[in-house]
C-alpha cells in the first residue's frame, strides 16, 4: 500500500502526521509540493515526533507543480500510490482531479476548488468544476471523495447523522465555526492567506426555501452561546459545504457562520478598502507588475509559524432544528480542540489539526472498504456512522447538546 499526498502547508502538515501515524495501513508515504524543503521539514518534525508508527514503511519527499497535469501523471505513475490525498490549495483541485482520472486513481481532498468570491464561483455553482468528473470516475472505476475536512467535512456528516438519527424534519442547518484560541499577533491567518483573503471577501450565499440568497461580506451576524468557549459573535459567510448540503440534505435553510473578532474585522476592512485583497495586478513606481493579495501572502506570518505559541480551542460544530416525532427539537453537534494540544502532539495548531483528521479519517475508511464505491462522492453521501465511530480515534471528539426548542 502506499500514499501521495500533495501539498505542505499547515493542513499538509498534519495530515502528513497522521498519515503516519497510521503508516500500517498506508503504507508507504510520499509528500509531494512546489517547495521541497516544505516537505522534508514535515518529514523531520515527524520523526522527530516519533509518528512514524511502522518504521519499516518510508516516507519521502518529492517536488511537483501542482497545476501541471503531465507532471502530475507522471508522478502518481512514478509513485503508484492507492490513493491521492489532496492537501493543497483549492484551486488546484481540478488539475489533480485529472491526473486521478487518467491514471485510475482514488482521490480525496478537503475543500471544493473555487476561490469562493469570484463571479461564477460562487457558493451555487463552487461544486460544479468538481462534479463533472462524476461521470469519469464512475467510468475509470475509482473512488473520489470530496470536501473531507472539518468544514467542509464533518460538520455535513454531523449534519447527514442527524438527518439519519434525530430528525424527521428539519427545519434550518448552522454551521458555526468559532477560533477562541490566540496566536500572539495583532494580525495574521490560519491558513493560507491567500485563500483565507479570498473566503472571507466575498459576499454570502444562504439557502433559503429553495432558494440562494447573497448579501455582503460581514453584514449578518448573530451571537452564540458556544460549549465550553462561551458567547462569541458569527457571521454569515459563503462556504463550501452549504451548496453540498443543500445538494444531500432536505432542509428549508441552511447558512454558514464564522466567528471574527472586532480587531480582525477592523484589520480586514482597512486592506480591503485600500485594495490590499486584490488580485488585479498593480504596477509600482519602479515598473514591477505585482497582485496586491500575493503581496500581503508575503508580509505576514507563515500560518505555520503560528503553532509552538498558540493557546486556546476551537469549536465547530452543526446546529440544527426541526422535528422529531412530531416534536420540536434543537441540537448542536460540536467538537472542541485545543490549540496546544494539537502542537504537542503534531508540532501545528488546531485550525489545521481539525482540518487533518477528518482526511485521514475519511482515507482510512476507504482503505477499510467503508468508503469505497466506485465514483464521486461528496461527505452527504456517505455513510455518517462509519466516520464517527472511527474519528475520536484519531483525534478528534464529538458531542451532541441539546438546546431548547424555542
Amino acid at each position: 500500500m502506499s500514499v501521495l499526498q500533495i501539498g505542505a502547508g499547515g493542513v499538509g502538515w498534519v495530515i502528513a502526521h497522521k498519515c503516519a501515524q497510521n503508516n500500517d495501513v498506508f503504507g508507504d508515504i510520499t509528500i509531494a509540493s512546489r517547495t521541497l524543503s516544505k516537505c522534508e521539514k514535515i518529514i523531520t518534525s515527524i520523526k522527530g515526533r516519533n509518528n512514524l508508527k511502522d518504521s519499516s514503511k518510508s516516507i519521502s519527499a518529492v517536488k511537483v507543480d501542482a497545476d501541471d497535469v503531465a507532471a502530475l501523471v507522471a508522478l502518481i505513475n512514478q509513485v503508484q500510490p492507492d490513493l491521492v490525498i489532496n492537501a493543497g490549495p483549492p484551486w488546484v483541485n481540478v488539475a489533480i482531479m485529472e491526473a486521478c482520472v487518467q491514471t485510475k486513481t482514488a482521490y480525496l481532498d478537503t475543500s471544493v476548488a473555487t476561490d469562493l468570491c469570484s463571479p461564477g464561483q460562487q457558493v451555487p455553482e463552487a461544486y460544479d468544476p468538481q462534479w463533472a468528473f462524476a461521470e469519469r470516475f464512475k467510468e475509470a472505476g475509482i473512488t473520489g471523495i470530496l470536501g473531507a475536512g472539518f468544514d467542509p467535512g464533518v460538520v455535513s456528516v454531523f449534519a447527514t447523522y442527524a438527518h439519519k438519527h434525530l430528525f424527521d424534519e428539519i427545519d434550518s442547518i448552522d454551521v458555526m465555526d468559532v477560533n477562541a484560541g490566540d496566536h500572539g499577533q495583532k494580525f495574521a491567518t490560519n491558513f493560507d492567506p491567500e485563500t483565507n483573503m479570498l473566503e472571507i471577501q466575498g459576499d454570502s450565499f444562504y439557502y433559503e426555501d429553495k432558494q440562494w440568497h447573497q448579501v455582503p461580506c460581514h453584514s449578518r451576524m448573530m451571537e452564540f452561546d458556544f460549549p465550553v468557549v462561551g458567547k462569541q459573535k458569527v457571521y454569515s459567510m459563503a462556504h463550501d459545504e452549504v451548496r453540498s448540503m443543500a445538494e444531500y440534505i432536505p432542509a428549508k435553510r441552511i447558512e454558514f457562520w464564522m466567528g471574527f473578532s472586532d480587531s480582525y474585522l477592523n484589520y480586514f476592512n482597512v486592506m480591503r478598502t485600500i485594495g490590499l485583497l486584490s488580485t488585479e495586478p498593480v504596477t509600482t513606481c519602479d515598473g514591477i507588475t505585482v497582485e496586491p493579495l500575493k503581496v500581503l501572502k508575503a508580509i505576514l506570518p507563515d500560518p505555520t509559524s503560528l503553532a509552538p505559541g498558540y493557546t486556546g480551542k476551537t469549536c465547530i460544530g452543526t446546529w440544527l432544528r426541526g422535528k422529531k416525532d412530531g416534536v420540536a427539537k434543537s441540537v448542536f453537534i460540536y467538537n472542541i480542540c485545543d490549540h496546544k494540544a494539537s502542537y504537542n502532539e503534531v508540532e501545528h495548531q488546531a485550525i489545521s489539526y481539525t482540518t487533518g483528521v477528518p482526511a485521514i479519517t475519511a482515507a482510512l475508511l476507504y482503505f477499510q472498504g467503508k468508503w469505497s464505491d466506485k465514483g464521486l462522492f461528496n461527505v452527504e453521501q456517505l455513510n455518517p456512522d462509519h466516520f464517527l465511530a472511527l474519528m475520536p480515534t484519531i483525534g478528534l471528539t464529538w458531542e451532541v447538546m441539546e438546546l431548547p426548542a424555542e
